[in-house]
């Protein structure tokens, strides 16, 4: 079962990529919102805690999605 493999390897891979894309994405609308406003940082903060919560919603399922992978025969 080498394939099961690789694909798990290529789910953990993405995490890498998804982290910081969620992370800067948050915090780019939040720096558009900000600029939108005219208020200094608020939204920045705001929408920067939203995209770190989305980066991690995202490795709870990868990991869940792998560990369900594992068990299955």
């Amino acid at each position: 079962m080498p394939d099961l493999k690789y694909k798990q390897l290529g789910d953990l891979l993405t995490v890498g990529i998804m982290f910081p894309a969620c992370i800067g994405i948050g915090y780019g609308i939040g720096y558009w919102v900000d600029r939108w406003v005219g208020t200094r940082s608020a939204f920045k903060i705001l929408f920067l805690l939203f995209g770190i919560a989305a980066g991690f919603v995202n490795l709870f399922r990868i990991v869940h999605k792998i560990s369900n992978d594992d068990q299955s025969p």
